[in-house]
């Protein structure tokens, strides 16, 4: 068996992914949240910028 594989996905898959990976982080930041609240601002800003490549990448030609 292959760990990396290329597959086309759905975008119900797609959208069940994003879910899980959501509550995941929510679950992760409510049981570290005293470690995590003073540093809410560099993850937000982290993400952010995370965000951007992929945001110009889907919808450049």
């Amino acid at each position: 068996m292959r760990l990396l594989i290329t597959k086309v996905w759905n975008w119900w898959d797609i959208a069940l992914l994003k879910w899980c990976c959501v509550m995941y982080g929510i679950v992760v930041g409510a049981y570290f949240h005293e470690y995590v609240l003073p540093y809410v601002w560099v993850v937000l800003v982290a993400a952010i910028l995370l965000t951007i490549r992929p945001a110009i990448a889907y919808w450049k030609k």
